[in-house]
């Protein structure tokens, strides 16, 4: 079903569908009516359904709608419409796109790191998140205490995003708790209450992940078995010691006598380069590992390198039940009822992307002085997130469904510092993901149903990964030995010819001969001996043909679909042979996926982030370094990307469906209102309709063009409104 039908059913349709007037949204009506009065102020008068379509389409599907959706919406005369228009989006696949594109901000997620595999399965992870509309508690629980190969969840990538992973933790804890501590990573905090000690108290819960490479345990079964029984020491006595050491002692002999140190040694070497497509790609839990005080620790409270206990930093102790890790208690204490920071933050969070600032300002910065600009509603706020069970939707659909939201847009800035009291939404620039996913819409119309495409290449790749992985822990420390054995001449016929290459070098270089060109070239042939090596033991491990398809890696497919021209036969046969060239060309530019700038899919189905230079990236897109970095700053290169980039195909393209729907209009003027409603979802006012007649007789035809690029570039098409 096309979206206007679904739209027209959606209005039409009267079943389990609530009053618009929910008593939630009447409740937070009249919390902000009391704080009017009390400064004395009136709500914003209300806006028209022009404005409200187009503000609901972006501020819940991250797009402006299509000429039909809006106007659908304008002809229908359901006294719940609007109710049912909301429902309807939040259900949508836009949805989805454009709440990826917000958490994708807030985690800092990117697809420009090393382990590029997970990062890629993270995206996939989250969308399906925000489709599914899985509770906020339940999501940050999954994301701190996933576990496993990234074939098992893609939330790995959450771990895998940084490195340092007492950085990690003060992301962890900017995000969801929204209190910034990293100053006390390396000294008390100068403006908090925070100390260095609090902050590695907190690093202890989560200092136990490992995020490094799979390695593989070549210590053979019985190595293992007796290892397993040194959690017993502690609690012998002396003899029983003796007797443990030497039977622990005679069991490594017996071992050894079967591998030999020297053949663990090699296969250990030989498994390095076929082990590499493991990188990045793990997250597990390492019980014990405690995070050590840095040398310069200068309080007097401890030592420097002194362990430290996990210990919270505010509210109750985050205790582990039976059989829990500190992570899980860790991941319980901060996404509990009980800890009002945590539901106090996402609820202030969602406040604000409706209304454009936050309840506090800003959201996560947040300290114990701190204080809303509207107390009672930011109470009753975090008791509605709790009553919605944490529903992100469910919560936005009462805040969408307000009186207050339904207003005329403040178009006053608000100075930092200053309190408002919230009589209507905030003006705000679109976001670059909004903008560019508006020219989408103007281009190629309601494409939200291609977000959710699963990459089936990338699921069969990580399948690979897991039965590789899994056959290579089958065979154990003997098993490898036998693979490593058996092609042990080629191993070491290789390896000889490399060190001969190598005395070859040395020598000439001794000699004083330039053998800049030669270790290049050594270089090359040593990179081709191990691969060939590496390719044998991996045949030996999974057959000739898996083998050949995880050496190949994972190479994803950016081809784009074959597409006929979306036009009107009789336009196309009505061209001439010239136009029918023209209009080509413009087609396969506005279909070009080259750099991330062809109009063929959403923002968040490209590049994440998209890579300097492109149009999100000009538009102040986050490059995903801080916590929501992006940027609404207005700049020259935008004013020239909006006149040469995508506006300029959606413009000059016939197939865009914003030319399609000109070309069906009979005058300029009615092809000037048509292009009024498609970029502003409402016809002209009489003031702009006379200076347009103005501009129409004194440029006739040329005026589609001249008022077409006035409209993209201007203010009210870029603004929310």
């Amino acid at each position: 079903m096309n979206a206007p039908r679904l739209l027209l059913a959606s209005l039409l349709s009267a079943a389990t569908l609530q009053a618009a007037n929910l008593p939630e949204s009447q409740k937070i009506d009249q919390l902000l009516s009391q704080d009017w009065q009390k400064a004395g102020l009136k709500a914003n008068p209300p806006a028209s359904d022009e404005v409200l379509v187009r503000r609901l389409y972006l501020d819940i599907a991250g797009r402006i709608p299509t000429l039909d959706e809006a106007q659908a919406y304008m002809k229908s005369q359901d006294p719940e419409k609007r109710l049912k228009l909301i429902d309807m989006l939040l259900a949508s696949d836009g949805y989805t796109s454009h709440m990826f594109n917000y958490w994708a901000d807030v985690l800092r997620l990117t697809d420009n790191v090393k382990g590029r595999i997970t990062a890629e399965a993270y995206e996939e992870w989250l969308k399906k998140q925000v489709k599914e509309n899985v509770p906020y508690d339940k999501f940050v629980k999954n994301l701190l205490t996933t576990d496993g190969g990234v074939w098992d969840s893609g939330s790995i990538g959450f771990w895998q995003r940084d490195e340092n992973k007492l950085d990690h933790l003060a992301y962890t804890v900017q995000v969801f708790l929204g209190t910034s501590i990293v100053c006390a990573q390396c000294h008390n905090h100068p403006f908090d209450k925070w100390s260095q000690m609090d902050y590695y108290h907190m690093a202890a819960f989560t200092y136990g992940m490992d995020t490094k490479s799979r390695g593989l345990d070549f210590k053979t079964d019985a190595m293992k078995n007796v290892e397993l029984d040194k959690k017993a020491i502690q609690a012998m006595t002396n003899e029983e010691k003796k007797a443990y050491r030497e039977k622990y002692a005679a069991q490594r002999k017996a071992d050894d006598s079967k591998i030999s140190r020297e053949d663990l040694a090699q296969v250990k070497r030989a498994m390095q380069d076929v082990m590499k497509p493991l990188r990045y790609t793990s997250a597990e839990w390492q019980d014990g590992r405690l995070p050590s005080l840095p040398s310069d620790y200068k309080y007097p409270d401890a030592k420097p390198g002194q362990k430290i206990e996990a210990k919270t930093m505010f509210g109750k102790d985050a205790e582990a039940k039976p059989g829990e890790t500190k992570l899980q208690a860790f991941a319980d204490w901060m996404a509990s009822p009980e800890n009002p920071r945590f539901t106090t933050v996402i609820a202030n969070r969602m406040w604000k992307k409706a209304f454009g600032i936050g309840l506090i300002e800003p959201v996560d910065e947040i300290t114990d002085s701190t204080v809303a600009s509207n107390p009672a509603l930011m109470d009753y706020l975090s008791t509605l997130m709790v009553e919605k069970n944490y529903s992100l939707k469910s919560f936005l659909r009462v805040l969408y469904n307000t009186d207050t939201y339904q207003r005329a847009a403040t178009a006053q800035e608000v100075p930092a510092g200053e309190t408002y009291h919230f009589t209507g939404p905030v003006l705000r620039r679109m976001s670059a993901e909004q903008i560019w996913d508006s020219f989408v819409t103007l281009s190629k119309g309601n494409v939200d149903d291609t977000v959710d495409e699963e990459n089936a290449r990338l699921h069969q790749y990580l399948d690979d990964l897991s039965s590789f992985l899994g056959t290579v822990k089958s065979k154990g420390a003997e098993g490898l030995v036998k693979v490593a054995k058996d092609g042990r001449a080629k191993l070491d016929a290789n390896q000889k010819r490399i060190d001969e290459m190598k005395a070859k070098l040395a020598a000439e270089k001794e000699k004083g001969v330039d053998t800049t060109a030669a270790a290049k070239q050594l270089a090359k042939e040593a990179s081709a001996l191990r691969k060939s090596t590496e390719k044998d033991i991996l045949v030996a491990l999974l057959g000739k043909e898996r083998a050949d398809d995880l050496r190949k890696g994972y190479q994803p497919s950016n081809k784009p679909k074959e597409q006929r021209p979306d036009i009107d036969r009789k336009t196309l046969e009505s061209m001439t042979k010239e136009q029918r060239k023209e209009f080509m060309q413009a087609y396969q530019r506005s279909t070009s996926r080259k750099d991330g700038l062809g109009l063929t899919s959403r923002a968040s189905e490209q590049p994440s982030p998209a890579r300097p230079g492109t149009f999100l990236r000009t538009f102040g897109q986050s490059d995903r370094e801080l916590i929501q970095n992006a940027s609404d700053d207005a700049s020259v290169p935008q004013a020239l990307t909006l006149l040469n980039g995508p506006a300029a195909d959606v413009i000059n393209n016939p197939a865009s469906k914003l030319n399609q729907a000109i070309a069906k209009a009979d005058s300029p003027a009615q092809k000037i209102k048509t292009l009024y409603q498609a970029l502003l979802s409402r016809a002209p006012t009489a003031n702009e309709q006379a200076v347009l007649d103005g501009v129409i007789k004194e440029r006739g035809d040329k005026a589609v063009a001249d008022v077409t690029h006035a409209l993209l570039t201007g203010s009210q098409f870029l603004f929310v409104q």
